[in-house]
């Protein structure tokens, strides 16, 4: 049998990756054996995994509502289904089982998207139908650089994007460029006319000014969009006139009601107007405001809202089954074909090297022990240290030149003092935390050296929306600003301040937030699928017993 890499490098999708690039892909690829009749997956089930047939024949068949099957489908050696949900999660339309035994290859959509993200540009290689080709198109490793600074989730799609409607960029453009032309007129005229060179440099300054005001007015309109995925509503508003960048995120589930609005007769004939989007979260509203054709915003929200719930009924689904299984000790669908067991690890683990610990002591983003913990920006610390660097070179500046004993004795003692000061400060930066864990966010506020500290927290499941915001020309430029947590009490919302990518931390904080509800709705069902699931067994039981009576007249 040819190895695994070689298999995928026969299929069309993958025809084009070099050997090395197919290695990587075979190392996130599981291999798994089947038997006759082995459901390998049911219909309406969460679909996040690419199936390719290694060996043996897949069926699959769709049925309806009345238990009727509708559409049927062979898959044999070589075949595979479905590369979309190698990009976004969606639902099995079709139940597919074994005919005969054989063996499937299969493909983890996470996996998958962290290869693409080590691989940048791979995905332009891929040999993918056409509904895969628009969800790659529409996902976080194809999207305009604009937007992924938006802290997409790996698995997100973009379902809408667009900016305020052009019609008001006209409005805006129209009376500067109005001016630029009776001025750029009048200029022609007074030149044809013998005018003097001062005249037509008077004539210049205004020009300029108004197409200064016309370009402002151009990048203020380009820099706000507004973006929907499979799983947030996003509002980007970049403020020209102050350097302000805020991002304005809500989750899907989230949206309670959503109003299309066209306030007057023109906005009628432009067809545009503003869709009113109203949530769950303490600011209540986000407004997709000035765009054309709003009524897609509520269409597109609509749909996805039927998508969360279909997935939402998809994971109960199997969630159900997997109790079931779980409680009559069912034998697996298909089971893992062994490749070689993996190294023990050390009981006694090392530990990091002094620079690691030092890194980890200091760096605005460090991960471990599934805690994420974030530091202010290191701007912060040096716009509160500068000074104390400036003393402490002039101290030593006035060490080398003064020759007297005494006075250079003086600014050795004021280089003490200037240095325990800066380490003072730099304590008071390193020690202010902020920190995202499996079930809460936690802002801490330390004092330097054990004198104090403060603590606040909320639980992932209380947070409503996450919004971040880059406070000025500084922020915007080195890519730093504040976080803003709104929680189910007004009193525990948490701000994360003045940290490294706030949009990257915006993105980490509704991941953690998904995976606390999920564990949340798992363990809130267990307890009742294990009921189920006794119900069942009692049930069984009874009839095997021939105890229960007919119910049906014959």
């Amino acid at each position: 049998m040819t190895s695994k890499a070689e298999f995928l490098g026969q299929l069309h999708i993958f025809s084009e990756l070099v050997e090395e690039e197919l290695e990587d892909l075979a190392n996130i690829t599981e291999e798994y054996d089947f038997e006759d009749g082995a459901v390998v997956a049911y219909q309406r089930d969460v679909a996040d995994k690419f199936y390719i047939v290694r060996s043996g024949r897949l069926y699959a068949f769709q049925v309806d509502d009345r238990g009727i099957v509708r559409d049927t489908r062979a898959y044999m050696p070589g075949d595979y289904f479905d590369e979309v949900w190698l990009f976004t999660p969606m639902t099995h339309t079709a139940t597919v089982r074994g005919s005969g035994s054989g063996r499937i290859l299969v493909i983890e959509q996470d996996k998958f998207l962290n290869f693409l993200n080590k691989n940048p540009g791979l995905v332009e290689v891929l040999n993918l139908s056409e509904p895969a080709r628009q969800a790659a198109g529409r996902s976080r490793v194809a999207l305009p650089k604009r937007y992924q600074g938006l802290g997409l989730l790996p698995e997100e799609i973009v379902e809408y994007e667009g900016r305020r409607s052009q019609w008001l960029l006209v409005f805006r453009l129209s009376w500067p460029l109005f001016f630029i032309f009776v001025l750029l007129v009048i200029a022609a005229t007074q030149w044809q006319a013998g005018a003097s060179p001062l005249l037509l440099i008077v004539l210049a300054i205004p020009i300029f000014l108004f197409g200064f005001i016309a370009l402002f007015q151009f990048l203020d309109w380009y820099n706000d969009y507004f973006v929907i995925t499979t799983k947030h509503l996003i509002h980007h508003e970049f403020d020209l006139r102050r350097f302000r960048a805020r991002t304005n995120k809500t989750s899907i589930d989230q949206i309670q009601s959503v109003e299309v609005e066209k306030p007057n007769l023109l906005a009628n004939i432009l067809n545009t107007g503003t869709a009113r989007i109203t949530t769950a979260a303490q600011a209540g509203v986000l407004l997709f405001d000035y765009i054309d054709d709003p009524a897609i915003v509520r269409s597109t929200i609509n749909r996805l809202r039927e998508q969360v719930r279909a997935m939402d009924a998809g994971r109960a689904q199997a969630a159900m089954r997997a109790s079931i299984e779980q409680h009559f000790q069912a034998r697996p669908a298909y089971a893992r074909v062994a490749e070689g067991e993996a190294a023990p690890v050390s009981a006694g683990a090392q530990q990091p090297p002094f620079l690691e610990r030092v890194r980890r002591a200091i760096s605005p983003r460090v991960e471990a022990a599934g805690v994420i913990t974030y530091r202010k920006h290191p701007f912060v610390l040096l716009a509160n240290t500068w000074w104390i660097i400036l003393v402490w070179l002039a101290l030593i500046t006035g060490m080398v030149l003064i020759n007297n004993l005494g006075v250079v004795l003086i600014l050795l003692l004021l280089l003490a003092f200037d240095s325990a000061y800066f380490v003072w400060q730099f304590e008071d930066w390193r020690n202010d935390t902020f920190q995202l864990g499996d079930r809460y966010v936690v802002d801490i506020d330390r004092r330097p050296f054990g004198f104090g500290e403060s603590r606040k927290q909320a639980e992932l499941g209380n947070i409503q929306n996450i919004n971040s915001d880059k406070p000025g020309i500084l922020p915007t430029i080195f890519n730093y600003g504040n976080v803003y947590i709104e929680t189910a009490g007004a009193s525990a919302d948490i701000t994360f301040e003045s940290v490294t990518n706030p949009n990257l931390v915006q993105s980490d904080i509704f991941r953690r937030r998904e995976l606390f509800r999920q564990r949340q709705r798992v363990q809130e069902g267990e307890q009742r699928r294990k009921e189920y699931a006794v119900l069942l067994d009692v049930y069984q039981q009874a009839q095997e017993q021939s105890r229960l009576p007919r119910r049906t007249p014959p």
